[in-house]
């Protein structure tokens, strides 16, 4: 009896799993999009899906995100999720947050829905409860999508329906965009790493994986933020070249040919746990522990200086001043506690001078070759002038 009783409880929290909507033409909405509108419109479109949870509240962004994409592109022929290149006519924006519905069974979201113009103006809200209640149960997620497609597509009926005939016409003689961040109310940056600059113009590198994720990337130097921008990127090399309007005094030292021999002594400088440590770039020493990378790839080695979330896209530099490679990351402590019963120590990784000196003259980009630095002391004083924190804002 009592395996009965488990099997018939497991049946009920699991329910009926819901098919998930793979067109969104084919849901039934009250709503009905007035005969002289033809889709898909010829607007451009973005949108953007809020990623942050209030206490105690269920976020299915995921959920949300994918039924977002698949309603936009259905009403307008170029549509795009939000990154930092992004050009727009019109910005969605969109949050939701879920509940458990314990009568009915279900989960209730409160659904927003924002439109703004390229101008940063707001053209049309709803805040609407998009109800996944009666269906499937509490692993359902499918129904929670579902219903998301449904409230999505409504309202996107009610706001084409509520402008004038001109859309398409107003949307291409607005003024030029203006920052994204202008955009939203309150926005702070979900993520940080550090760059350093390679040139006197403002042109900066760092690692691809600190901004692959943003729709808008700052950079923070002494105290004072700059507007960036990604003028390439590799996820591949995990390498990225920001550039900003700051002119900068001091720029690293690249040089094609710099020998990174075992046991050679170097620094790093970064912005470890910003949001615990200060704004000011810390420093710490090490030297090369391998001349290969993570399970020996080429283009990379292994240093000891210690490293923190944070210091991705810093410089590994040596004694004298010149760049040895940029930080991309440390072995996972539990993944080898795991996988290996140990942790490790100071098993850090950075991508070598030569490949990023490639990466660079690829791109087109010009960078410094200073002479070498008179000590370790003055060649310290350097990195904190070219060392910056990038902020990500997602």
């Amino acid at each position: 009896m009592k395996k009965i009783a488990v099997v018939l409880i497991s049946l009920i929290l699991l329910g009926c799993e819901a098919t998930p909507v793979q067109n969104a033409s084919q849901v039934k909405t009250k709503s009905k999009l007035n005969p002289d509108i033809q889709l898909p419109l010829d607007v451009s479109v973005a949108y953007y899906v809020d990623k942050s949870k209030p206490d105690r509240k269920i976020n299915f962004y995921g959920k949300l995100e994918e039924a977002a994409e698949l309603v936009v592109k259905d009403f307008f022929s170029n549509s795009e999720k939000l990154s930092s290149t992004s050009d727009f006519d019109y910005l969605i924006q969109l949050g939701a947050v879920s509940d458990w519905d314990f009568v009915w069974g279900g989960y209730e979201s409160d659904l927003e829905l924002v439109i703004k113009n390229r101008n940063g103006d707001t053209v049309f809200k709803r805040q609407v409860q998009s109800s996944a209640s009666g269906t499937g149960g509490v692993y359902d997620f499918n129904a929670v999508y579902n219903a998301f497609v449904k409230s999505i597509k409504e309202n996107l009926i009610d706001f084409l329906n509520s402008q004038d005939r001109n859309l398409v016409a107003t949307a291409s003689e607005a003024d030029q965009p203006v920052s994204i961040k202008d955009f939203f109310d309150d926005i702070n940056p979900e993520g940080s790493g550090t760059g350093f600059y390679i040139d006197k113009n403002g042109t900066l590198v760092t690692a691809a994986h600190v901004v692959s994720e943003c729709i808008l990337v700052e950079v923070k130097h002494k105290g004072q933020t700059h507007a960036a921008t990604i003028a390439k990127s590799s996820e591949l090399l995990d390498l990225a070249v920001l550039t900003t309007e700051y002119q900068n005094p001091e720029s690293i030292s690249i040089s094609e040919e710099l020998d990174v021999s075992l046991g050679k002594p170097l620094f790093a400088t970064g912005f470890p746990l910003s949001n615990l440590l200060s704004d000011y770039p810390s420093l710490t020493v090490g030297n090369v522990t391998s001349q290969g990378g993570l399970k020996g790839a080429k283009g990379s080695f292994q240093f000891s200086a210690p490293v923190q979330p944070g210091n991705s896209g810093g410089a590994v530099v040596d004694y004298s001043g010149q760049l040895l490679g940029v930080v991309s990351g440390s072995l996972n402590q539990r993944m080898m506690l795991t996988n290996a019963g140990t942790t490790s120590q100071n098993v850090n990784f950075a991508i070598g001078t030569s490949l990023l000196a490639k990466f660079l003259n690829k791109g087109g980009f010009s960078y410094s070759t200073n002479a070498p630095a008179a000590s370790f002391e003055e060649a310290s004083k350097q990195a904190v002038e070219y060392t910056n924190q990038v902020l990500c804002y997602q």
